[in-house]
């Protein structure tokens, strides 16, 4: 049944991608018109250009139907859709369009057709992304109605009766519509009939071959403490000899951040903790998102660098930039640049006012740092003296959004599980900067940090970067209320 409901969605996403051609195409091939009835006028290459008639395109889709097709495959679009949310299918079906229409547009350039328009490739794109998520969504929930109402169902054995059997047990039944049966359970002998939840333990862990080959089972899930685990191969392999699907539940060990991800690598199955977000298309989207922000960011802001810099020499001798050692991701050190806010020489001054740190921790932070010029402290107020470090981003040492970068003597004086802090991509901006100017206390500020971490989405990033200016606005209102007379 799985194996038809397969064949079916890659027919009906071929006529699909079809259609999202046909419709790309008759959408860029009227753009210039509907450009000129709005009184624009479009540039030379600009997204509208111009489209032979179709019949000159056509040949493109014996291009684009294998390349979509591929992608949903290896974007996992195609895997069961039986315990998936509407967002994750959302983003499974965004991601896998995204890399198609890249590389769809990548052969048709290197093919040397010269037809393929901006407006046509990105209308693709949406067209694509709207009909195929629309059409998994539809059938998601057509699946679910079905389910709920017993069709289309699947029995699953549970070989495990403790606790983490039971909840796994009790959120199956909390959810109907992914069409799961349970058999019941298996255990050692001495747990035989014993009631769990709903179920009971119907036989032993050794019996194992015999239920299976006395009933149509599906998939046998393998939720046993780890002192049990020694045996499973045996298991599994009784699983393996009648086409059982055999899954381990990998909640073995009680981490409470670190989820666990199956990989593969040289083809052996692995299982990760991962504490961090490694989504490859989001944080290749993040990335992207930095070297477009911070090369925008470099011209919009080059009047102002070249003011400050500027500034920065006719207020006091030295050079204009400041270079420090930095802890980057996994504490890999780097060279940040600022604009230099202090004297020159005020390393070798810091001993002699450490009576005025306002920072707990290993941090040191005074806001009345004798230290600081008259231009630092107005660099520093409104934050301009962070500019350079656009250039850290475009490095790839920095992201625009991200935990502030430590120096290596702090990173020393961390607690264990301060470190976690440098497991993600350092960046100019994070929560803390753009909720409150001053953070004294540095437990509270690494917790922002691993908190934003924990949370990391491109829509975080967002509401950061959209955070900025009111910050940068009320840093410049405090210097100038600080600069006017009593």
């Amino acid at each position: 049944m799985d194996r038809l409901l397969r064949k079916a969605a890659v027919a009906a996403d071929g006529v699909l991608v079809a259609l999202s051609f046909v419709l790309a195409y008759a959408l860029a091939r009227q753009m210039p018109r509907l450009i000129a009835q709005g009184g624009l006028r479009l540039p030379a290459g600009g997204p509208g250009g111009a489209l032979p008639p179709f019949g000159g395109c056509a040949w493109m889709l014996l291009i684009a139907e294998p390349v979509w097709i591929a992608s949903f495959f290896r974007f996992g679009v195609y895997r069961s859709l039986r315990e998936r949310r509407p967002v994750e299918i959302f983003w499974n079906v965004f991601d896998s369009a995204l890399a198609s229409v890249l590389v769809f547009s990548a052969i048709v350039y290197f093919l040397g057709a010269g037809t393929l328009t901006k407006a046509f490739a990105i209308s693709l794109f949406v067209f694509s992304t709207g009909l195929i998520f629309l059409e998994k969504w539809s059938v998601t929930a057509l699946l679910r109605r079905l389910r709920r109402k017993g069709y289309n169902s699947r029995t699953v054995l549970i070989a495990g009766s403790g606790r983490r059997a039971a909840d796994f047990a009790r959120v199956i039944e909390a959810h109907p519509h992914w069409g799961l049966k349970i058999l019941g359970f298996i255990d050692e002998e001495d747990r035989l009939g014993m009631r769990v939840g709903n179920g009971k333990v119907i036989g032993c862990l050794g019996q194992l071959a015999d239920i299976l080959d006395g009933n149509a089972v599906n998939e046998v899930f393998f939720i046993l403490p780890p002192e049990m685990m020694q045996g499973l191969e045996d298991k599994i392999r009784a699983c393996e000899h009648v086409g059982v699907r055999a899954t381990i539940a990998a909640d073995l060990f009680s981490t409470q951040i670190a989820k666990p991800v199956a990989r593969q690598l040289g083809g052996i199955p692995l299982v990760s903790f991962d504490s961090v977000p490694h989504g490859p298309m989001h944080l290749l989207l993040k990335r992207s998102m930095d070297v477009l922000v911070s090369l925008a960011a470099l011209l919009g802001f080059s009047p102002l660098i070249a003011v400050s810099a500027a500034a920065i020499k006719i207020d006091s001798p030295g050079p204009v930039l400041f270079r420090q050692k930095r802890c980057g991701l996994y504490g890999k050190t780097f060279t940040c640049y600022k604009f230099r806010t202090m004297v020159a020489g005020a390393d070798r001054m810091l001993t002699g006012i450490r009576h005025l740190n306002e920072s707990e921790g290993p941090v040191f932070h005074a806001r009345n740092d004798p230290r600081v010029t008259r231009t630092g402290r107005f660099l520093r107020r409104t934050s301009l003296d962070e500019l350079p470090q656009l250039i850290n981003v475009l490095m790839g040492d920095m992201s625009i959004v991200g935990p502030r970068p430590p120096i290596p003597e702090e990173v020393k004086a961390y607690e264990r599980w301060q470190r976690r802090r440098l497991s993600m991509r350092p960046g100019i901006v994070c929560t803390w900067q753009v909720s409150r100017r001053f953070q004294p206390d540095f437990r509270k500020w690494m917790r922002m940090d691993l908190e934003y971490i924990d949370n990391w989405s491109l829509g975080l990033d967002l509401q950061i970067l959209f955070r900025v200016l009111p910050a940068l606005l009320r840093g410049f209102i405090y210097w100038k209320a600080e600069t006017l007379p009593d």
